[in-house]
C-alpha cells in the first residue's frame, strides 16, 4: 500500500529541508537541489552514478523516465548532443528536476506522467533507475512502455541490483526486446542495455506486449 511520503507517489508528504548535492563526473561539475521525501535526497544515488558511467555516447531524443530531481538526464544532456525530456509521477521531484536543469545550464522538457500515461513521443534512448519499492508490477509496466516508446533501434538503459529483481527483470526484458547487453556486472549490480529492432518496432504496433516471447540475444544471467 502506498503512503503519502513515498517518493514514487504523485503528491508526497510536505518537504522539510532543501539541500544542495554536488557531483563531479566526466570532467564536469554539477549542483543538484534536493529535498527530504525525494529519492536519494541526502546524496547522489550510487547506482545512478554507475549507470551514467556505463552508458555509451548518445544522440537524438533522450527520456529520463522517473527522473527524480534529474541526475541522469541532466548529466547525460551535458555530456551528449541530445534533446532531453524528463518525466516523473512525483510533481515535487519534477519541479526540482526543472530547477536543476536551469541550474546546470541544460535545456529540458519536463512532463508530469505516471509512467508513459502523458507521453506520446518516441525516443532514441530511455534511461531508468527503476522505482524498486513501487513493486514489480509498476516496474514491468515501465519496461513495456519503454519498448513501445522507442524508435526502431532505440535503447533502454537500466541499472538494478540482483537482490532487487535483476533476474526477473532480464526475463521480462527478453520478452519485450530483441537484443540485450550486460554493460556492467559486479557485486550484484547490473547495467542492462536493451534494444528494439525494426521488426519488433512494427510488432509492438500490432501485438499485446504481455503475449510476446521474443528471443533475447547475447544476454544471460549469472
Amino acid at each position: 500500500m502506498k503512503t503519502p511520503n513515498q517518493y514514487f507517489n504523485e503528491n508526497p508528504a510536505a518537504l522539510t529541508h532543501e539541500r544542495t548535492l554536488r557531483l563531479s563526473i566526466f570532467g564536469m561539475d554539477f549542483q543538484l537541489l534536493a529535498n527530504s521525501g525525494l529519492f536519494s535526497c541526502d546524496k547522489i544515488d550510487a547506482a545512478s552514478i554507475l549507470l551514467l558511467e556505463n552508458i555509451p555516447p548518445l544522440t537524438g531524443r533522450l527520456l529520463d523516465l522517473g527522473c527524480g530531481y534529474g541526475t541522469l538526464g541532466i548529466v547525460l544532456a551535458r555530456k551528449n548532443p541530445v534533446s532531453l525530456t524528463m518525466s516523473d509521477i512525483n510533481r515535487i521531484a519534477l519541479d526540482y528536476a526543472a530547477r536543476n536543469a536551469v541550474l546546470n545550464r541544460v535545456e529540458a522538457e519536463c512532463i508530469h506522467s505516471d509512467g508513459f500515461e502523458n507521453i506520446s513521443y518516441k525516443y532514441d534512448n530511455i534511461v531508468l533507475n527503476p522505482p524498486i519499492h513501487a513493486g514489480k508490477e509498476v516496474m514491468y509496466r515501465l519496461y513495456a512502455g519503454a519498448a513501445a516508446h522507442l524508435t526502431p533501434g532505440g535503447a533502454l538503459y537500466i541499472v538494478i541490483h540482483k537482490k532487487h529483481g535483476a533476474e526477473s527483470t532480464l526475463k521480462v526484458l527478453g520478452e519485450l526486446f530483441s537484443e540485450c547487453r550486460i554493460l556492467y556486472k559486479k557485486k550484484g549490480l547490473y547495467v542492462f542495455q536493451v534494444k528494439t529492432s525494426e521488426i519488433n518496432h512494427r510488432r509492438h504496433q500490432h501485438e499485446n506486449t504481455n503475449t510476446r516471447r521474443d528471443k533475447i540475444h547475447g544476454c544471460t544471467f549469472s
